[in-house]
């Protein structure tokens, strides 16, 4: 996959490649919400905080197949813990 400019085709094919069940298992397992921002780089939260209504924007949108939104849903409930 182009890291610059990935096509549709190949995001497609990497979420769909992608075990998101066994994320959103990892994502409510009580270990993940144990995880402070401290350890973890403190810009990481506040780039989080900048993108994350980009992300809430992109839940809504129609058009996204159902598996990206799984993702970006599991992404930002390990952020949600991780950064409160």
């Amino acid at each position: 996959m182009s890291k610059e400019n990935p096509t549709f085709e190949e995001v497609n094919k990497h979420i769909e490649s992608s075990d998101i069940a066994s994320l959103e298992k990892a994502a409510t397992n009580p270990a993940a919400a144990s995880l402070t921002a401290g350890a973890i780089p403190g810009q990481v939260c506040a780039a989080y905080k900048v993108v994350k209504p980009i992300l809430l924007l992109l839940l809504g949108t129609p058009f996204l197949p159902a598996k990206w939104k799984a993702a970006i849903k599991v992404f930002m409930s390990f952020m949600n813990a991780i950064c409160p």
